[in-house]
């Protein structure tokens, strides 16, 4: 089996992002939020672990919307966590319009170094996920959708239910959050496949 390290930056993300791989893989992946967005967002994303089959999840309590605020703290946090975790695959999500999903990759990145110390783990595999809720990108980068995971009936309709575990999050009818589906099937469908979600490779180490 792979070690697979979801880090996202608040209780909805990993789902968006990787809730149908989370659903494929789930003894398998460890999902660790970084921000602490209170007691209602805690329970809602017990349940949407609870429907996804993940039994390994925590959050490291950063201030929502301020995870960035001390970024070498954020990076020893990381760096702490994945020597612990030490996957094989790592997963960041898009730097795109919210300030904590930007802190959240750059701190990532930093954490996938090759790193002059001996107990530093290095994960072979970094890959980007996307959370289609931000349709603008303040970030430049070379980052392209290149890496598709293939997901059946099952696995996405698990990622719909935990996806709407987040009432606290869907402000109106009109979301992309309500979306989950058709985003997948359109991500899949031009690619031979019923559903899929999408990556982007920053680094693989074939071993």
């Amino acid at each position: 089996m792979l070690r697979r390290l979801v880090i996202a930056p608040h209780m909805d993300d990993e789902s968006m992002g990787c809730g149908g791989l989370i659903a494929k893989f789930p003894d398998e992946c460890t999902v660790v939020t970084v921000a602490d967005s209170g007691a209602t967002r805690a329970a809602e994303h017990a349940t949407a672990m609870a429907i996804l089959g993940c039994t390994n999840f925590l959050s490291l309590g950063f201030t929502d919307s301020h995870v960035g605020d001390d970024s070498a703290e954020l990076v020893r946090a990381l760096d702490e966590l994945v020597g612990d975790i030490r996957p094989d695959e790592l997963y960041l999500p898009y730097p795109s319009l919210h300030q904590d999903h930007i802190a959240v990759y750059e701190a990532g990145m930093r954490t996938a170094r090759v790193s002059m110390s001996l107990d530093h783990w290095f994960s072979p595999s970094v890959l980007v996920y996307d959370i289609a809720v931000y349709d603008v990108n303040l970030y430049p980068s070379d980052l392209r959708w290149n890496v598709f995971e293939s997901l059946n009936e099952e696995q996405v309709s698990k990622k719909v239910a935990a996806c709407e575990a987040y009432q606290s999050e869907i402000p109106t009818e009109n979301h992309p959050i309500r979306s989950i589906r058709q985003l997948a099937a359109g991500i899949g469908n031009v690619r031979m496949m019923p559903y899929a979600e999408q990556f982007a490779l920053v680094r693989q180490v074939r071993l």
